[in-house]
């Protein structure tokens, strides 16, 4: 499981030159007020350098758009130790939007590199009468990303584990004809990560356009000399925003988090899976990992084809918009399927925003399995609101954490909740990453977005809507499968934890916002 080791690292090392940038500061001063006569002018301009930045700084994040709880970490930052907080803000903290890269990027704006697909659509007219109760909200997610929703014309399978799901994708690719598409945050180039790499350097090989794109952080302990073997193999291959050095460089906030597979545009998979050992729970002495995957076929494809050609437009430059990408796929199955996809380029976060609206048209239950959980204040109230209202909420979280730092903001998260008549588990039988929400057990979403600020604002996600029977009964079944291996956690046993521990957690759900 990729543990973040090397943003990790890069985080000190931001860290750590902008501390000894700020002592040496100090010790040079020191020396020119010792032996020379100019350390009164040195002092003066040096101090009202510092100050200045420090305003502009301090305005720039005072005046930004987002929301107080979003400002806050970073003007505490700035408070108590100002030359380390400017430079973790200039590094962490600007806007994706205004970037150079994204900039001269103009097809990712206004969604305009959606050619395919009709944005003009309203599900109150253009839906049967079968599938009108969530008209309202296909509308939504149609208006907040343009992918439309298609209905009794893509089937869906869920997959639990990757043990179903990688054999359900090594089929796909060994039957691809024309192209296949692979996208994903992280690739290892372990066991798992060849035997598939490997199935789609044998396809380049045949003459199959094959391209994949593995996110430059996520994949950064990758081999390079097997992804150049992948390349020669004849895979266009792409590293999404690699960092070479993180300072100043907002590449190293603004991830792609997608899992994308799209296979001759008639077969497609998202969810919660990248390629290393663990997602297969082959990987020695580790822990039971849990995951979903979905399976699609159908004219909703398409829709994973358009978000899979954006990134690739965004990290080449070329956009392609060729025939053979988008061929007709339509097969019956009853019910609705939309794809829905949010990033820090747009300037609403989509998939959090049709979250809340879900939320708030629950009428029975509202199900819920996540990794991680820090959400913000929106979210936490929707869901308050929600067991207010009479309705049951069900959320399950990791017994095994991935990432003890996260685990413990997660944690924070628990105690508000709880107060409320939140129902919580813990699965204890591993880690769960699946990315889960069912609303009243008629509708749901699958995908790569976590209930957290990250997600919501600053990685690229990818989701799939669905009201089709057998995936809504599939997931149901497996929720309560995973409630059987999970334990709900009281109120009292919470608030018996050890105080250090909450007063830690409660500390770090302060910067929960930017972490």
């Amino acid at each position: 499981m990729e543990k973040s080791l090397r943003k990790i690292f890069w985080v000190f090392l931001v860290l750590a030159i902008a501390l000894g940038f700020r002592f040496g500061l100090e010790y040079l001063f020191n020396i020119v007020w010792e032996f020379f006569d100019l350390s009164s002018v040195f002092g003066f301009v040096v101090r009202s350098s510092i100050v200045i930045i420090f305003a502009l700084v301090w305005l720039s994040i005072t005046l930004r758009s987002d929301k107080p709880y979003q400002r806050l970490p970073w003007l505490l930052l700035l408070t108590f130790e100002p030359v380390a907080g400017m430079t973790l803000f200039l590094t962490f903290g600007r806007s994706f939007k205004r970037s150079r890269r994204f900039r001269k990027r103009p097809l990712m704006r206004q969604s305009n590199y959606i050619t395919r697909e009709n944005k003009r659509f309203d599900a109150f007219k253009d839906l049967s009468e079968a599938n009108q109760k969530y008209a309202s909200i296909f509308n939504t997610a149609h208006k907040l990303s343009y992918h439309r929703p298609y209905q009794s014309s893509t089937k869906t399978k869920v997959l639990k584990n990757g043990e179903a799901f990688f054999p359900s994708f090594l089929e796909a690719i060994k039957d691809a004809k024309s192209f296949i598409f692979v996208q994903f945050y992280i690739f290892r180039s372990d066991a798992l990560g060849r035997e598939v790499t490997e199935k789609l350097m044998q396809k380049a090989r045949e003459g199959v356009d094959v391209k994949g794109m593995f996110d430059g952080l996520g994949s950064a302990t990758a081999s390079r000399k097997y992804l150049r073997k992948m390349r020669e193999s004849g895979i266009d291959l792409v590293l999404n925003d690699k960092i070479y050095f993180p300072l100043f460089n907002t590449r190293v906030n603004y991830r792609n988090h997608r899992k994308i597979v799209v296979v001759d545009g008639r077969i497609g998979f998202t969810g919660g899976m990248n390629l290393a050992n663990e997602y297969d729970n082959r990987k020695k002495r580790g822990y039971y990992f849990r995951d979903t995957m979905i399976r699609l076929e159908g004219t909703a494809v398409k829709s994973l084809t358009a978000i899979f050609l954006k990134d690739y437009y965004y990290n080449t430059n070329t956009f392609l918009d060729l025939d053979k990408y988008y061929p007709e796929a339509r097969t019956y199955s009853e019910g609705v399927v939309q794809i829905i996809q949010s990033g820090p380029d747009s300037e609403e976060a989509h998939i959090r925003d049709l979250y809340l609206k879900m939320i708030f048209s629950a009428k029975k239950s509202i199900k819920i399995m996540t990794p991680y959980m820090a959400m913000d204040q929106e979210t936490l109230t929707a869901l308050k609101v929600a067991v207010k209202s009479g309705i049951d909420v069900e959320i399950i979280i990791p017994g095994v954490p991935d990432k003890q730092l996260v685990y413990m903001i997660t944690q924070s998260f628990v105690s508000s909740l709880l107060d409320y008549g939140v129902k919580i588990y813990k699965y204890n039988r591993g880690f769960c990453h699946s990315k889960v929400i069912m609303i009243d057990d008629e509708l749901a979403s699958v995908g790569t977005y976590n209930l957290d600020n990250r997600s919501a604002f600053l990685s690229f996600e990818v989701s799939t809507l669905t009201t089709t029977k057998s995936a809504l009964e599939t997931l149901n079944t497996h929720f309560q499968e995973d409630l059987q291996d999970s334990t709900l956690i009281t109120l009292d046993t919470w608030r018996k934890r050890n105080v250090f521990m909450r007063f830690l957690e409660n500390l770090l759900a302060i910067m929960s916002p930017i972490i």
